[in-house]
């Protein structure tokens, strides 16, 4: 690692140069090159932004001994630090927001790339780059995202740092409002982070999905375990048990209707505010297409309360080019582009829905077109036979159990009457019995009696 020093590394050579006899020809470009050199070692991270200003302010004041140039000393120590305004950004932001940084160039042949870096190491957010200009944004920043992020274009083999964008996280996230879009579907998520300095012994996480529908998702109480409330669990990253002074409630998977205000309330007021936008992308057909199939591509965002332009990017790499944009002014309950692609435009298979407010990168919703093999999908003459013959077997298996089914039911309707015949004809063979017995018994007795008076009269 290379210490830098300016008493040892700067000012030496540039008193040796004082004494050369064409010092004085030659002055004010050593200045202006030893400045600038101070510059490229501070944009390739050699130098700290502080360590910065303090090398040029010490050549400054050694230049500066030389009154007789002082003027042009003056204007090319200004140069420089112009030089560096432009480059160089400082910012804070509130922990769990999303940032979104921005870099522009303004000429760039389509061989260049621009990236963004993170203390000198490729970022682990992917770089959008569109209309000369390369964008990253991160997600529910914390501790972990401080830092410095460089801005690198790549020209024939060279690099060259266009802008340094230093990040700083609040420490706690009270009294903020902040607005964050993400993408509905399986691997998108949220995490509403509550961190205080105070203790606060009770806190609950609300959902407002439309005005005056607040309802209650989470309550925690300080050593007590989470109640569940709402219709929205609790992720897998979410906190378990409540400090006082720490609490994560998230949100995974991220359902398009989730869309709405967050709050986070204490026993006393509400502590943060945070606004979810969705956004959902869908393919038509969805399926996968042919490679002779148009195909309709879909972006939505659910809610519109400012100025928000969804873009659909065709991306070549990381780069977009613009196919169509729409931008929405008035509030509305939701922003949707639709784009038609014909046959010959649905070779690009990845595509990109861009969201941005004003200038801002706020989201990225891609998806990719599936494509399928023609041979099992196109309708060929045989496929046509086949379907044919499956749609004609397919009729008749169900020609067949109509048939099976009618046979069927007539025959336990013939049951059920030779039943019900019997029963009737069983009860009246009963009653026929029963009155002939009764009759016989009558005939017997009559009999009895004649047959008995006749035997009287025949005796002597």
């Amino acid at each position: 690692m290379i210490i830098f020093n300016a008493s040892t590394h700067i000012i030496p050579y540039y008193n040796i140069f004082q004494d050369h006899p064409f010092a004085v020809i030659c002055h004010n470009i050593c200045l202006y090159q030893m400045s600038d050199l101070i510059l490229n070692l501070f944009l390739k991270s050699s130098l700290s932004f502080p360590l910065f200003l303090h090398v040029q302010f010490i050549l400054l004041h050694s230049l500066l001994n030389k009154t007789e140039h002082s003027i042009m000393h003056i204007i090319s120590f200004f140069l420089v630090m112009l030089k560096i305004v432009f480059c160089y950004k400082s910012q804070k932001v509130q922990r769990g927001s999303d940032v979104s940084l921005r870099c522009d160039v303004p000429l760039m042949s389509k061989s260049s790339t621009l990236h963004w870096e993170k203390d000198g190491e490729q970022s682990p957010n992917s770089t959008l780059m569109y209309n000369n200009s390369a964008y990253i944004i991160l997600h529910t920043v914390d501790e972990r995202s401080e830092g410095n992020y460089y801005c690198r274009l790549m020209e024939n083999g060279r690099v060259q740092t266009v802008r340094i964008h230093t990040v700083n996280v609040t420490s706690y996230s009270q009294n903020k409002i902040h607005t964050i879009y993400r993408q509905s579907g399986n691997n998108s998520d949220v995490s509403l982070i509550f961190k205080s300095k105070k203790i606060y012994h009770r806190l609950r996480w609300t959902w407002e999905q439309s005005p005056k529908s607040q309802i209650d998702l989470i309550a925690v109480e300080k050593g007590i375990e989470v109640q569940i409330k709402g219709p929205i669990e609790p992720g897998r990253n979410s906190s378990t048990t409540y400090t006082g002074q720490f609490f994560i409630f998230h949100i995974s998977p991220v359902n398009f209707n989730y869309n709405g205000t967050y709050r986070c309330i204490t026993e006393t007021s509400t502590y943060t505010t945070t606004i979810l936008r969705t956004i959902r992308v869908s393919v038509e057909p969805p399926d996968g297409v042919l490679r002779n199939q148009s195909v309709v591509l879909t972006c939505e965002v659910s809610e519109v309360n400012d100025s928000v332009t969804l873009v659909w990017l065709r991306m070549e790499g990381n780069r977009g080019v613009l196919v169509k944009q729409q931008t929405m002014t008035e509030k509305n309950n939701m922003l949707r582009l639709t784009v038609n692609l014909a046959s010959n435009e649905t070779d690009p298979l990845h595509w990109q829905c861009a969201v941005f407010t004003e200038n801002t990168l706020r989201a990225l919703a891609p998806i990719t077109i599936s494509r399928t093999s023609s041979n099992t999908n196109a309708p060929t003459e045989s496929s046509t036979v086949t379907d044919q013959e499956e749609t004609m077997t397919k009729d008749s298996h169900l020609q067949i159990k109509i048939t099976v089914a009618c046979v069927v039911t007539v025959s336990v309707l013939i049951l059920l009457g030779l039943l019900v015949f019997k029963c009737q004809r069983k009860t009246g063979d009963d009653s026929w019995f029963k009155t002939s017995h009764a009759s016989s018994e009558v005939l017997d007795s009559s009999t009895t009696v004649i047959y008995y008076q006749l035997l009287k009269h025949s005796e002597p």
